[in-house]
């Protein structure tokens, strides 16, 4: 029986999908190289741009301050070579759990992820924060 979420992808993105599924199972800095290229550009909402050597580095570090962090693959579609992934997070700041949705739009070459735009509101976590 076909994944529905991965029906009508192609291979190389249904691959992808499963392996940010398993990313997020699991998450660490040293696995993000599991699914990004070390020279790809990531785009950040609230965290700037970066390579993905860098983002590493920067995906332990809020693994690190955000403990509890929970991201769940929600759907996604795929369009040449874009992959659009719709997720939801739950993470416990002061006590209470916050969540927020949003999308990482991944540019895919030879499996591997060559450009990354994670897209959300952060005025949420900005008020979860103040509040």
């Amino acid at each position: 029986m076909a994944n529905t979420m991965t029906a009508g992808l192609s291979a190389e993105h249904a691959d992808f999908y499963r392996r940010f599924q398993s990313f997020w199972a699991d998450p660490s800095g040293e696995r993000v190289a599991e699914i990004i290229g070390p020279d790809a550009v990531i785009h950040f909402s609230g965290q700037g741009t970066f390579t993905g050597e860098e983002y590493k580095a920067v995906m332990q570090g809020l693994l690190d301050q955000m403990e509890g962090l929970e991201v769940t693959p929600l759907d996604c579609a795929g369009n040449g070579d874009q992959l659009y992934i719709h997720w939801r997070t739950s993470v416990p700041i002061d006590g209470k759990r916050v969540e927020y949705v949003g999308f990482d739009r991944f540019t895919v070459r030879d499996g591997m992820a060559v450009e990354e735009y994670v897209i959300f509101d952060t005025a949420v976590l900005a008020a979860a924060d103040a509040g």
